[in-house]
């Protein structure tokens, strides 16, 4: 008993020593709140590479849909890889996509929203500028879905943007016609009580130069070893999905279609324009008081990347031979000629007839030869 008094005696005795020198018992820190992450978060790889801050987003009248932005993966340890599967629908810094292949930061020219940025690639030079709805790479220009956005000082891309059109700028555009049985659909655009467009200069139809154009295009590439297919030879009307299937009945490898434009109510528009159909989820570059739905999914979007690049191929090589005003590589999802094709389709307007002098210059059986011999050097 007298034990057991001792002991409690010298327990006390410890406790008010410690009270007297000011000792506490710890407490353990606060938690700190968890961030839920954005279901793209979420699905993010986990790597070593530190985020970027998380940026704030900035609303936009072109898109009305909630802003999604996204960390960046790791710097890849060489380029091709796989797209990562967290930038489905969002915004995506453009120095996280130049890392991602393996470029250096881009440089800024300008401050603020009239900032340009520029990116240099092995392909050439890249520019762009936020509330801008066109790329300039390697001296041509490119419709955009989305014009880039500057959140928080930093340009940020649409990621349909990015893999659409960015990625296959850098070299892999896809060009897979290799045989030497190579079999090519040339459209010549409208035809019989389908006139198209007049010039402004002598009243003749569309119809006609278009046709005219087809013919040079179609001996010069039959020269080259194509096997050339045509969906009129005369001035006979042809319904858009007539166009289609003859195509599909000769089991095309490619599909153009030969147009030219008009400006209706303006005489200063020029240049030519390509066309290839948009990705899914892409907003149309001209609508022409059609529906234009970006969800949709349509047959030719199996052949998103092939389009693009044929596209721009073509519209590179009409520019040279021609000197004729870059009006950019298109999307339009209304057209009828590209909407239902089962392989890789362009159209391409070979310029103004409201211009006087563009006009004049398509009327000149020499400048319809100049715009084939450029469709035929394209697809040598």
């Amino acid at each position: 008993m007298e034990r057991v008094l001792r002991v409690n005696t010298w327990i006390m005795s410890a406790l008010w020593a410690c009270l007297l020198a000011g000792c506490a018992i710890e407490s353990p820190p606060p938690r700190s709140r968890a961030i839920r992450p954005t279901p793209a978060a979420r699905s993010m790889p986990v790597t070593a590479h530190v985020s970027e801050p998380a940026p704030i987003p900035v609303p936009s009248p072109l898109t009305p849909e909630p802003v999604v932005m996204v960390a960046p993966p790791a710097p890849p340890a060489a380029t091709g890889m796989e797209w990562p599967s967290n930038w489905a629908n969002a915004w995506i810094a453009l120095e996280s996509w130049g890392r991602f292949n393996g470029l250096e930061a881009p440089r800024q020219y300008g401050s603020g929203f009239g900032a340009t940025y520029q990116l240099s690639t092995s392909n050439g030079v890249m520019m762009l500028k936020p509330g801008g709805q066109t790329l300039r790479f390697a001296g041509l220009d490119f419709w955009l879905g989305f014009a880039p956005r500057l959140i928080q000082g930093r340009p940020y891309i649409h990621a349909i943007d990015a893999r659409k059109t960015l990625q296959p700028l850098l070299g892999t555009l896809a060009f897979p016609i290799v045989r030497s049985n190579r079999t090519i659909v040339i459209d010549a655009g409208h035809g019989g009580k389908d006139s198209g467009t007049r010039s402004c200069v002598n009243g003749e139809d569309e119809k006609q130069y278009a046709l005219d154009w087809a013919r040079r295009v179609q001996r010069l590439l039959t020269a080259r070893g194509w096997n050339v297919v045509m969906t009129r030879t005369n001035d006979t009307f042809l319904a858009l999905a007539d166009r289609v299937d003859v195509a599909e009945r000769a089991k095309a490898d490619l599909f153009l279609s030969l147009h030219f434009n008009a400006a209706p109510g303006s005489s200063d528009q020029a240049g030519v324009e390509t066309y290839c159909l948009p990705p899914a989820g892409m907003p149309s570059t001209l609508r022409r008081g059609f529906a234009d739905d970006p969800g949709e999914v349509l047959p030719n979007n199996a052949f998103d990347d092939e389009n693009f690049g044929w596209a721009t191929a073509l519209h590179r090589s009409v520019l040279a031979a021609t000197g004729a005003q870059d009006r950019g590589v298109c999307r339009a999802r209304f057209l009828g000629v590209l909407r239902g094709q089962n392989r890789p389709a362009v159209l391409v307007e070979g310029g103004y007839l409201s211009n006087p002098a563009e006009a004049r210059s398509i009327s000149s059986p020499a400048h319809r030869q100049a715009l084939a011999e450029g469709i035929a050097k394209a697809l040598e």
